[in-house]
């Protein structure tokens, strides 16, 4: 193994920074080498074949559970990183995933221990690997990032190539009159929901359609869905720039988005389409009309996204450059409330959703930066008029122990 004594520093260091095991293999045999693992080990059995990696820079491929690995080329080595998932399987989800699984590794672990390894696994975005490769080029001096730019010009000018022989094949006047209607289409949309009105909004519907075919390919229903939720997307921005919240808004999206994957022909993908945008639309009613200014949007936006947190009024104001009193003024005066208030409402909506979910009531009140148990509870009645077991109670959730 050609590695200095700090180069396996560096390595111990990754492993460390990232909390996941890090394996260094020989690269002509893939033989381990060197592992880092302290107390993140893995039940499964994982055969590290050199066909199952890729030549390149850098490398990602994905173990029998979806988790993915990180492998590069450094000296005469590999390293690889992982395991670590980059999406949330649900535990109703995971028999799925457990079935393939080889047979020798269902002999020696079952479903529910498998799921307690995955679910324990680290999560990172894919997008997160873009730093990664800035950590691994400052620790190895790889030049990954430039590689990557490189590769990423290369392919734009594949993209442009390809998207100008598809114009010329299937002649320009097509796609325009099809991206026109998309245009029409999705503007009408967007104008409809955003009167909050689904008395109008069907009738519009009425006169539109909604059954709409962006482009025909070898998995049509994959396109229907991929415009679906291109229409989700659109919804969301609408929503949060008339003032929803983000964090409702981004729920609501993802819900629908889940949905319309689940679905396995075409009417049920516009059943999904179709509910999402009377919801929307029963969501924007008596809000999209209320005329806000840009920076009332943004103090709503920026509380919002700290709703968890202890909220200070004092703090907002240096936040968007006002004195406290001009800030609580003119809040009230676009918003009928003081910002106190619109604060706890805020807080109080967020413990209704927690408590459906079996949260417990002294959990809620840490999550949610309340004084203390007392605190939540007054507040809880000030603005439901009952208390937050009663509300339980009603909504037939049990706390979790």
């Amino acid at each position: 193994m050609n590695l200095s004594e700090q180069d396996l520093k560096k390595i111990k260091a990754l492993h460390a920074m990232l909390k996941m095991p890090v394996r260094v293999l020989e690269r002509s045999t893939d033989k381990v080498l060197k592992e880092y693992i302290s107390i993140y080990k893995q039940p499964v059995i994982y055969e590290f074949r050199r066909n199952e990696i890729s030549a390149g820079e850098i490398e990602f491929y994905s173990g029998m559970m979806n988790e993915l690995f990180l492998c590069f080329y450094y000296k005469e080595v590999k390293i690889m990183i992982g395991a670590f998932r980059i999406n949330q399987v649900p535990r109703n989800s995971f028999s799925l995933v457990y079935e393939n699984l080889s047979k020798e590794n269902r002999k020696i672990l079952s479903e529910e221990e498998c799921w307690k390894y995955y679910s324990a696994l680290p999560f990172y975005p894919l997008g997160d690997m873009r730093d990664y490769m800035i950590l691994l080029d400052f620790l190895f001096g790889l030049n990954l990032e430039e590689a990557y730019s490189k590769t990423l010009h290369r392919q734009v000018g594949k993209n442009q190539l390809e998207l100008a022989q598809e114009m010329r094949e299937r002649g320009g006047g097509y796609f325009f009159r099809r991206e026109k209607y998309l245009f029409y289409y999705e503007n009408k949309i967007m104008n409809l929901v955003s009167q909050g009105d689904t008395e109008v909004l069907k009738q519009g519907i009425a006169e539109l359609g909604t059954s709409v075919l962006p482009l025909l390919t070898s998995n049509s229903l994959r396109t229907e869905k991929n415009y679906t939720i291109m229409i989700l997307e659109k919804l969301s921005s609408l929503a949060i720039q008339v003032g929803k919240d983000i964090l409702s808004v981004i729920r609501l999206r993802n819900y629908y988005a889940r949905k319309v994957e689940d679905e396995t022909d075409f009417m049920g993908v516009l059943a999904v389409r179709d509910s999402a945008i009377i919801h929307f639309t029963k969501e924007l009613h008596g809000v999209a009309n209320r005329s806000k200014s840009s920076l009332i949007r943004c103090v709503l936006q920026y509380i919002n996204l700290k709703i968890y947190e202890n909220i200070r009024i004092s703090d907002l104001a240096k936040q968007f450059y006002l004195s406290e009193s001009a800030l609580r003024r003119k809040f009230k005066e676009e918003m009928g409330m003081s910002m106190n208030e619109y604060i706890n409402r805020r807080k109080i909506e967020e413990s209704k959703m927690m408590m459906r979910s079996g949260v417990p009531v002294g959990e809620i009140t840490k999550r949610l930066s309340f004084y203390d148990l007392s605190h939540f509870y007054r507040t809880f009645k000030k603005y439901t008029g009952m208390t937050p077991q009663t509300f339980r109670n009603q909504n037939g959730k049990v706390e979790k122990a």
